[in-house]
């Protein structure tokens, strides 16, 4: 299928929803109808059956959403909504009782050009409605708000409601706003009482019909999409359908969200000015559309819409990155690009709701994990499986990317459709090929999990800079540009574009992102707060297992005392060297160690490096006990006996197995006695019977 094809099953296997407001993760949430758009109302206006007014009143920026009819979009000029609109269109009384302002700046031309657009504007609304009311698919709710309208007494009642207030001269002016909104472009919506014994808004049918929201009647909808498609005249090819049916002249908008106001996914140039000529006949002038191609207006309508509706339902769109993945039965499935614990279930992403002390992580006194706050790899396998266990033979997965260069145009970056369990097994695969330990903040506590962080983490980690007010607030952010509305971070689209197929496809990770991983990795002394440099170490540690995991060559998570990699060996040296020094420093000291400081220069050149290290932390090795200080140095000569002939004093620099070993080296040591005080000779021979065991 093609991803106009699935958008299409989408919809109209979810067809029954349109028009409805469902509750989605504690926002409303509705598929659009076929002709209809949401707006924000900022005013409400009740009638009854006859069309009198009862009341009016202003909207919360919270219940301001309303669906309302749209079957074209309008830009400029005079165009009235078909039943809901702003205030100009639907108050016959607003040139009367408004009056209009006009700075210091505002030409003659264009106060005339205002005042005409205005004055017409309410007509063509009234002209617009009328029409509908007196076709064959004529709504009594719609004709009410006819009757009403037809008054032309809607400022008056706003004014007696005093949702518009008059000034000082006892006249209204425009220049006063209304939720923000100036009062011509105040948009309006309709209640309508059917009886004197309905006023509430309970639901009693399935299409809402006894409810006084007309937004939310479906036979409102109905009646105006039957309508609008018999009124519509100039029919074309579909390229889609191969049929000649009524083709859309303009494509819905919004896609991504409510800011989201100019982007189209599907749009052509206008009528006149073209800034690209093709080999193309430009617009007829009969029928205003064009050889290059042509969309039916209801398989346009389907294929917005069901974006739309899922996007915000369950997309992911930040910083410039828009992605959506979804089952063809609407199962829940795990988000290719969410970590490991994250598939397990909710957790707290936020480094900065918890306080990590500078030497919880690397100092003597652990962050105590406990069972409950670890995932295991076990816990992610039952994940899977029981994610597995809701498909069934012909599922599948569907995955879209959309990204918009310019804001006015909107581009499909990727399109995949593949079966469930192919979808499954290769989220399986990445999470096990990159198994490692991660760390993560849920409910204020440090906890820790097997497997892979999400992309946006690994964004963060390779290309991230740390930021923040004091050293409890830093955390790793990605650079955005200055939009406010829409911040784009490029580094994470980025990610997200380069990773996708690694996750998807089973790809090769690119080698510049693993470079920039163990680079990051390599500098400790960029990071402030340890829990971001964890973070870092260990995403890193995850790409480089990867990596030779492609190769055929795989790293468990624990210390592999067997292994003769130079890089491993000299990586275990890099964490005995930190631990010795940081045994003797005062409780609630943190300076960094000199093995600290040397590590991004270790890491290029060796040999050397670490004999300046060895050098340094000499003294702190004298100051140890006994004990200590025999199995510190029973533990050098063992990794240094282990070196290849030659291997210690070769000239080469490190690859990233060097971390591999650095942490899991350092993983090992924090598993001695550790409870303030350096350990004695016997809890060192302690601690070595029970490693060899």
């Amino acid at each position: 299928m093609s991803w106009v094809s699935s958008l299409c099953a989408l919809y109209d296997t979810n067809a029954w929803r349109a028009g409805e407001v469902e509750m989605w993760n504690g926002k409303p949430l509705t598929l659009i109808p076929l002709g209809y758009d949401t707006m924000k109302a900022q005013i409400e206006i009740v009638i009854n059956v006859d069309g009198n007014f009862i009341s009016a009143r202003t909207l919360n920026k919270s219940e301001s959403e309303t669906i309302v009819p749209y079957p074209e979009g309008r830009t400029s000029g005079i165009k009235a909504l078909p039943l809901c609109d702003s205030l100009s269109y639907i108050a016959g009384d607003f040139t009367d009782k408004v009056t209009l302002y006009f700075d210091s700046k505002t030409t003659e031309k264009q106060r005339k050009r205002k005042m005409d657009d205005i004055t017409k504007s309410f007509p063509t609304y009234l002209e617009g409605l009328s029409a509908w009311c007196s076709s064959e698919y004529a709504h009594p709710k719609v004709t009410s708000i006819y009757n009403y309208i037809s008054k032309k007494n809607t400022i008056d009642d706003l004014t007696r409601n005093k949702v518009l207030t008059l000034d000082d001269d006892g006249v209204i002016s425009d220049k006063v706003k209304i939720l923000g909104t100036r009062i011509e472009k105040t948009f309006v919506r309709f209640r309508v009482y059917m009886n004197d014994t309905q006023q509430t808004n309970a639901l009693c049918n399935a299409d809402n019909s006894d409810v006084s929201a007309v937004w939310l009647d479906k036979t409102v909808q109905h009646s105006f999409i039957s309508y609008y498609l018999s009124i519509a005249k100039k029919l074309d090819l579909c390229y889609l359908t191969g049929e000649h049916i009524l083709i859309a002249k303009t494509n819905p908008v919004k896609i991504r969200g409510e800011w989201d106001t100019k982007a189209k996914l599907i749009s052509s140039n206008d009528d006149e000015n073209f800034s690209y000529r093709g080999r193309f006949n430009t617009k007829d002038k009969d029928t205003g559309y064009n050889e290059a191609m042509s969309i039916g207006y209801e398989n346009s309508q389907k294929i917005h819409n069901a974006l739309k509706w899922i996007v915000r339902r369950q997309g992911y769109t930040r910083d410039g990155v828009c992605i959506v993945t979804w089952e063809s039965a609407l199962n829940d499935m795990p988000n290719y690009y969410d970590s490991t614990v994250s598939m397990l279930g909710p957790l707290s992403d936020s480094i900065e709701e918890a306080e990590i002390t500078d030497d919880m992580l690397f100092g003597e006194e652990e962050a105590e994990t406990s069972e409950t706050n670890y995932a295991s790899a076990r816990e992610f396998n039952t994940a899977i499986g029981g994610y597995a266990a809701k498909s069934y033979d012909t599922s599948n997965m569907v995955i879209i990317a959309l990204d918009s260069a310019t804001p006015g145009r909107l581009a499909m970056t990727y399109y995949k459709e593949l079966e469930t369990s192919r979808y499954l097994e290769n989220i399986r695969i990445w999470h096990e090929s990159c198994r490692w330990r991660h760390e993560y903040l849920k409910d204020k506590k440090y906890c820790q999990y097997e497997g892979m962080a999400s992309i946006s983490e690994i964004a963060k980690a390779i290309y991230g800079t740390e930021q923040g007010k004091d050293t409890k607030s830093k955390h790793l952010v990605l650079r955005t540009n200055g939009d406010k509305q829409n911040p784009k971070a490029p580094m994470l689209v980025f990610a997200f574009d380069r990773l996708r197929p690694c996750i998807i496809d089973g790809a090769v990770i690119p080698h510049d992102m693993i470079r920039a991983a163990v680079r990051k990795a390599s500098n400790p002394l960029a990071y402030e707060k340890e829990f971001n440099y964890q973070r870092v170490l260990h995403i890193a540690c995850s790409l480089v297992k990867r990596h030779h995991w492609e190769k055929g060559v795989i790293f468990d998570m624990g210390l592999d005392k067997n292994c003769i990699d130079r890089s491993y060996l000299y990586g275990r040296l890099l964490p005995i060297a930190e631990k010795v020094e940081r045994s003797t420093y005062e409780k609630g000291e943190t300076r960094a160690t000199n093995a600290e400081r040397y590590m991004q220069q270790f890491s290029r050149t060796p040999f050397r490096t670490w004999g300046i290290i060895r050098k340094s932390t000499q003294i702190y090795l004298m100051q140890l006990k006994p004990g200590s200080r025999e199995f510190y140095k029973n533990l050098y000569g063992e990794i240094a006996g282990l070196f290849a002939e030659g291997d210690f004093e070769a000239k080469a620099t490190l690859d990233g197995k060097y971390l591999l070993g650095y942490d899991c080296q350092r993983i090992s040591l924090k598993s001695r006695k550790s409870d303030g005080t350096i350990a004695t000779s016997e809890d060192e021979n302690e601690n070595i019977e029970t490693e060899e065991k």
